[in-house]
């Protein structure tokens, strides 16, 4: 009988997350809410954030009965993720990244990046601020 082989490890990605990004086929399948639970653990992603896409209560459900987000959620997730980690990777300061995700900013209208990451147009405003700044475009 032959040894099984262990696949080998997903490539890294440079995502806080220490894995790999969340993938087309995995958030249609639906990311497990525990590895979701995980990222909010480690402080990657804020539970209040999360909270705003899934329901509290849904997403407590869901743990409990080690369910899987739906497809909209994990995208949603994974959407905060993206906006999170280009911050990081940027800013090359977990706090200041953070905060800058958190606080309302002016070239936003004075909105709050966070807030604004729970759409999809959101984000891309957000990330489009964030790319400026990295290229020292403040007008």
């Amino acid at each position: 009988m032959a040894a099984k082989r262990k696949p080998p490890p997903p490539p890294a990605s440079g995502l806080a997350e220490e894995e790999r990004p969340f993938l087309h086929d995995e958030i249609m399948q639906g990311i497990p809410a525990a590895r979701v639970k995980r990222l909010i653990a480690r402080g990657v992603l804020d539970a209040r954030q999360v909270h705003r896409i899934i329901p509290e209560r849904t997403f407590n459900r869901r743990l409990a009965n080690r369910e899987a987000l739906k497809p909209a959620e994990a995208d949603g997730v994974a959407r905060l993720l993206r906006v999170a980690e280009l911050a990081r990777k940027v800013f090359r300061d977990e706090t200041f990244a953070r905060d800058f995700l958190k606080l309302p900013n002016p070239a936003l209208g004075n909105r709050i990046p966070n807030e604004l990451s729970e759409t999809e147009a959101g984000a891309r405003e957000v990330e489009t601020i964030i790319m400026r700044i990295a290229h020292g475009v403040y007008s």
